[in-house]
């Protein structure tokens, strides 16, 4: 998997994220997208491609939110490295994989971000809407990393499919 292969998805990813609605009923959370890239290439892609992957998602999830630069760069290391190190005890092929791994790191996200913002005085979090975040995180990363990954491996596939080899 190439940097800039890795550039594009991540851009596309965070612009998709951006502009797809957040629901209401799952307290506003935003579709994971940069999320299921990083698990998608966290199990595809060398350390040293996982590392800056995981970088420019997380300054690229940054810029596009309300929180301070920087907050969600620890977040999405420790998820890209952490999924990079389990890539070869998982099924990387496997749809049920990603539904898994979207349900735990955008869990994991979601108590991340709770904790971080309000340890730091810039959102507490109710427990009651913790809990609708929860659910909610539960969901969007149960569909939204499959789709993810369907998407990804469609275009690369059928990339890969138009380029003449000499």
């Amino acid at each position: 998997m190439s940097t800039l292969w890795i550039t594009f998805l991540l851009l596309t990813g965070a612009a998709l994220q951006t502009l797809f609605p957040a629901w209401a009923f799952v307290g506003s959370m935003e579709w994971p997208v940069l999320t299921g890239l990083i698990i998608y290439i966290a199990l595809r892609a060398g350390r040293g491609q996982v590392i800056y992957a995981a970088l420019l998602a997380g300054l690229l999830y940054d810029a596009f939110s309300p929180a301070p630069l920087g907050m969600a760069l620890p977040f999405f290391l420790l998820l890209g490295i952490g999924l990079h190190a389990l890539g070869e005890d998982v099924f990387a092929d496997q749809i049920v994989t990603y539904s898994l791994l979207g349900l735990f790191a955008v869990l994991l996200k979601t108590v991340y971000f709770a904790v971080v913002l309000s340890a730091s005085g810039l959102r507490p979090m109710p427990l009651g809407t913790l809990s609708i975040r929860l659910g909610g995180s539960l969901l969007l990363g149960v569909l939204t990393a499959p789709l993810v990954y369907l998407a990804v491996s469609l275009l690369h596939h059928t990339g890969s499919k138009n380029r003449r080899h000499i």
